[in-house]
């Protein structure tokens, strides 16, 4: 589900995308984004009540994915304001630096 991203937010969110849908077997994940440096989720469901408590999981997950490390799971910051990276992310210092010397060497 979170191939695209780190293992940091992979380790972090894989298994709870997967209990939701488990419990919820009716419920679809429709996308995944990462939006300004952080997830964002976007499920559908059956019923309003459903997809309440789905919304409030997904909330969370996203909201946490905004202070943790995509790529290591540390406490990261999110990136947004850097035209550097080719793309916001949040990010703890080390992951930072790789990531901007990634992006200067192919410059």
């Amino acid at each position: 589900m979170l191939k695209d991203f780190g293992s940091g937010w992979r380790n972090a969110f894989e298994k709870r995308l997967e209990s939701i849908l488990k419990v919820f077997p009716e419920v679809r994940l429709n996308n995944i984004l990462r939006y300004r440096g952080m997830l964002r989720l976007d499920f559908s469901a059956p019923t309003d009540d459903i997809k309440y408590i789905v919304d409030c999981v997904a909330y969370h997950m996203e909201r946490e994915s905004a202070t943790m490390c995509e790529n290591c799971g540390k406490r990261g910051l999110r990136r947004t304001g850097d035209e550097r990276l080719p793309e916001p992310k949040c990010l703890c210092i080390t992951c930072y630096a790789v990531e901007l010397d990634k992006a200067l060497a192919n410059q």
